[in-house]
C-alpha cells in the first residue's frame, strides 16, 4: 500500500554554514538506508531551515516485506568425510538453525564452498522500522562540533526541541532523541506560542506557508530571495550583482524571508572606494548593494525573518546600523590618509611575522630579493617597488579594523599616492588564490609578487619544522604550494622550483641549518601537490608520476610532458611506445649483471638490423638536443615510435645472449642506451 511518510525535526537555531550539508547528509544517510531495507518509494523530499530538518516520502510501500536471512554453515569439505556422511560440526549447525542436514543447500563461489540455508523471515513493520532509520540517519550526519543538552547528555548539532513523525494521516507515536514524535509541527520563532498540528503528511510544507510564511524547501526559498532582490532593485531603476556565497548564508539564516530596501548617504559613494563600500554592505551587514553601470547607487536590500506592520522601524535600525559602519569607515580613511602608504614600512619592524622567522619589515626585504630573483629584467624596479609597499598596510587603521581588507587598502592607498597602476594592483593580487577555486592575479606583477609571497611563507615554515601534518595545516601551506603551482601554469611562468626554493631559504640566512636537505622536503612537498592538482582535474596518476620522477623541478615543463603524455594516452599512440620500452626493460633486468661497458663499440656491431637500429639511435640523439630545449615533446614521442620497426628487426634477427661475451655486452649496451633515451622524456615503467 503506496503511503506519505513525513518526518521533521524542530531545534533551536541551527549554524548557517552547515545546514545546507546537514540535510543533504540527512537525506543521502535515509535514501540508503531505505534501499538497504528493500522499502520502494517514489521520491524523497529535504525541507531545511534554520529551525527545521524534514523529509517527505511520496509514495512508500508500507507492506510488510519477507526478507531472506543467509545462515551460513561449515566448509563442505569439513561437512562429510570421505564416505559422504555427516560430521559432527555439520549436524550441530543443522541443529542450532533448527533444521535437517538433508534441508540445507550449498553455496560455492570463487572463494570456496559451503552449506548455507536461507530463513525467511518478516521484515519489522514499517512504523517501527522508519523511526530506526530516522535516528540512525541522523545520528550517522559526520560533522563535527555536535552539542550536549539536557540531563541526558543527548548529542546534536542544536538541540533539538519537536519531533513530528507521520505515515498518511497517522501520527507514528516513538522516541527520537527522547522525544515522542506528535503530529505538532516546529512553529516559527516569533510565533512559537503559537501550534499548528498537521492532520495529514501531505499538508506539508504548504501548511508551514499558510501559517507562518515559512518557506521550507531550501531550493524553493533562495530562488524567492534572489527575485525579491531583483524585483526591490528594479523598483529605483537598479540592478543587483547577486553575492552567491551571502545568497546561501541568508538562505540559511531565514525561513520566512522578505526583502526591504534601505538607504545610505551619497557622501559615502565619494569618499568610500566601491570596492570597500561593497565589502561593508556585503560582508559586515548581509546586505545586498544596488548598482545602476556598475556604479553602486545609495542604497541596500537587507532580508528580514519576519513580515511584519513596522517595516519603517526596521529600516530606520538598519541605516542606523550602517551609517555606524559607514562613518567608522570614512573616520579611519581620513586618517589613515594623512600618511603616505611608504612611510608606514619602517613601522613594519614593530609587527613580528612569526616567530624565529623575524618581523614583517625582514619579510619585505626578503621579497624583494625574491621579486629580483624572479623578474628576468622585467620591469625590476617596478617589482622591487611593489615588494617595499606589499605589507605597508597592514599598519593601518582600516586593516586593523577589517583585516580581509589587507591588500585593497594597500591597492587604493598605493593609488592615491600616484603610484603606478600595476604596482598598486600587485598589492592587492598578492593575496590571491586565496583558496584552491580562487581566481589569479591579473598582472604578470601580481602573479610574481604572490609567488613570493607564498614561497617565503612556505620555506619559512619549513626551515623552523612547521610542517604539514596528514590532518593539519595550521599555516596553510598546501594551498600556498597549489596557488604557487596554479600561477606558474595559468601565467605561463618560466620557473624552476629547485632554483626558487633554495634562494628562498638562504635569504632567510640561518647558516647552521642543511638548506639543500630542506629543500628536497620542500619540492617532495610540492611533488605530492602536483600529484593532487592533476588527479582532480582527471589526469591518470601513473602519467604525472612518470613525469615527476624525472626529478624534473621546473613547473611548465611537468605540465607540458604531463598534457602530451596524457594526449597520446587517450589517442591510443602511447602503446607501441611502452610495448618497446617494456620489452627492452625486461631484458636488461634479465641481463643487469652483465653490463661491464660504457660506450658501443662500433667494430662489434655486426648484422643490418643492429646497424640500423644504431643509426637510429644517432639520429634521434641529433635531433633531441633542440627539441627538448624547446620543449616540443609531442614531436619527440612521434619520433620514438619510429624505434618500433628497428627495434622489432633487431629483436627478431639478432641473438642478446650471443656465445661472444663482448657482443653480448655490445647488444645490451645498445638497448640500455635505447632505454635513456625513453626516459629522458618520463619513467614510462609506471605505465606498462
Amino acid at each position: 500500500m503506496k503511503k506519505t511518510f513525513l518526518v521533521e525535526i524542530g531545534t533551536e537555531e541551527l549554524p548557517s554554514r552547515i545546514l545546507y550539508n546537514v540535510i543533504t547528509i540527512f537525506y543521502e544517510n535515509f535514501v540508503d538506508a531505505l534501499n538497504l531495507n528493500n522499502i520502494e518509494y517514489k521520491k524523497v523530499n529535504y525541507f531545511a531551515t534554520p529551525r527545521r530538518l524534514a523529509l517527505k516520502i511520496l509514495d512508500i510501500d508500507s507492506s510488510q516485506k519477507i526478507k531472506k536471512i543467509l545462515k551460513k554453515g561449515p566448509s563442505l569439505k569439513d561437512s562429510f568425510d570421505k564416505n559422504g556422511i555427516p560430521t559432527k560440526s555439520a549436524c550441530s549447525w543443522a541443529k542450532h538453525i533448527g533444521i535437517k542436514i538433508h534441508e540445507a543447500n550449498q553455496l560455492k563461489n570463487k572463494k570456496g564452498a559451503w552449506l548455507v540455508y536461507y530463513i525467511q523471515q518478516k521484515q519489522e513493520k514499517i512504523e517501527i522500522l522508519l523511526p530506526k532509520i530516522v535516528e540512525m540517519s541522523l545520528k550517522n550526519i559526520n560533522i563535527k562540533n555536535l552539542m550536549r543538552w539536557e540531563i541526558n547528555n543527548i548529542k546534536f548539532f542544536r538541540p533539538v526541541r519537536n519531533i513530528l513523525m507521520m505515515l498518511d494521516d497517522k501520527i507514528i507515536n516513538k522516541k527520537i532523541f527522547n522525544i515522542n514524535s506528535k503530529n505538532k509541527i516546529h512553529n516559527h520563532i516569533s510565533f512559537k506560542e503559537e501550534e499548528i498540528y498537521l492532520s495529514h503528511a501531505q499538508e506539508y510544507p504548504s501548511v508551514l506557508l499558510k501559517n507562518s510564511k515559512i518557506i521550507a524547501d531550501y531550493d524553493i526559498r533562495r530562488e524567492t530571495i534572489k527575485k525579491e532582490i531583483k524585483d526591490i532593485a528594479k523598483k529605483v531603476n537598479g540592478s543587483t550583482e547577486i553575492n552567491l556565497k551571502l545568497l546561501e548564508e541568508i538562505n540559511s539564516t531565514v525561513e520566512s524571508p522578505k526583502g526591504v530596501l534601505a538607504t545610505f548617504k551619497k557622501k559615502y559613494i565619494k569618499c568610500i572606494p566601491n570596492e570597500i563600500l561593497v565589502y561593508i554592505i556585503e560582508k559586515q551587514q548581509k546586505c545586498f548593494p544596488i548598482y545602476n553601470e556598475k556604479k553602486i547607487l545609495p542604497y541596500f536590500i537587507f532580508i528580514t525573518n519576519i513580515h511584519s506592520k513596522k517595516d519603517n522601524q526596521i529600516i530606520l535600525g538598519n541605516e542606523k546600523v550602517m551609517e555606524a559602519r559607514l562613518s567608522d569607515v570614512m573616520f579611519f580613511l581620513k586618517k589613515d590618509r594623512k600618511t603616505k602608504l611608504l612611510d608606514y614600512l619602517p613601522l613594519l619592524k614593530k609587527v613580528l611575522f612569526y616567530k624565529d622567522l623575524g618581523t614583517l619589515y625582514d619579510k619585505t626585504i626578503r621579497l624583494q630579493s625574491l621579486v629580483d630573483f624572479m623578474s628576468n629584467n622585467h620591469k625590476k624596479t617596478d617589482l622591487i617597488k611593489s615588494a617595499v609597499l606589499s605589507k605597508c598596510d597592514l599598519i593601518t587603521e582600516m586593516v586593523f579594523e577589517f583585516p580581509e581588507l589587507q591588500g585593497v587598502i594597500g591597492m587604493h592607498y598605493a593609488l592615491q599616492n600616484q603610484e603606478k597602476h600595476e604596482i598598486a594592483l600587485s598589492i592587492k593580487e598578492q593575496y590571491l588564490p586565496a583558496f584552491s577555486e580562487d581566481i589569479l592575479p591579473s598582472s604578470l606583477m601580481g602573479s610574481i609578487l604572490s609567488i613570493a609571497d607564498k614561497i617565503d611563507t612556505l620555506c619559512g615554515m619549513f626551515l623552523i619544522n612547521q610542517v604539514p601534518s596528514s590532518n593539519k595545516d595550521p599555516f596553510a601551506l598546501r594551498r600556498a604550494a597549489l596557488g604557487i603551482i596554479r600561477i606558474i601554469i595559468n601565467k605561463n611562468i618560466s620557473l624552476d622550483l629547485k632554483f626558487l626554493i633554495f634562494n628562498s631559504l638562504k635569504i632567510y640566512n640561518k647558516k647552521e641549518l642543511d638548506y639543500i636537505s630542506i629543500s628536497k622536503k620542500i619540492i617532495n612537498f610540492f611533488k605530492l601537490r602536483l600529484l593532487s592538482f592533476y588527479e582532480k582535474k582527471g589526469y591518470n596518476i601513473k602519467v604525472v608520476q612518470s613525469v615527476l620522477s624525472c626529478q624534473i623541478t621546473d613547473i611548465l615543463d611537468i605540465n607540458e610532458r604531463v598534457k602530451i603524455i596524457s594526449n597520446f594516452e587517450k589517442e591510443k599512440q602511447l602503446k607501441p611506445i611502452l610495448l618497446i620500452i617494456k620489452r627492452i626493460s625486461n631484458i636488461l633486468n634479465v641481463y643487469k649483471k652483465d653490463i661491464n661497458n660504457i660506450k658501443i663499440n662500433i667494430n662489434l656491431i655486426k648484422i643490418e638490423e643492429e646497424k640500423n637500429l644504431f643509426k637510429e639511435i644517432n639520429n634521434f640523439n641529433n635531433d633531441i638536443k633542440q627539441l627538448l630545449i624547446e620543449k616540443k615533446y609531442q614531436i619527440i614521442l612521434l619520433k620514438l615510435k619510429n624505434f618500433e620497426k628497428p627495434v622489432n628487426n633487431f629483436f627478431d634477427r639478432a641473438k642478446i645472449n650471443h656465445c661472444d661475451i663482448e657482443i653480448k655486452n655490445n647488444r645490451l649496451i645498445l638497448l640500455k642506451k635505447i632505454k635513456t633515451i625513453f626516459f629522458k622524456i618520463a619513467n614510462f615503467s609506471y605505465l606498462y
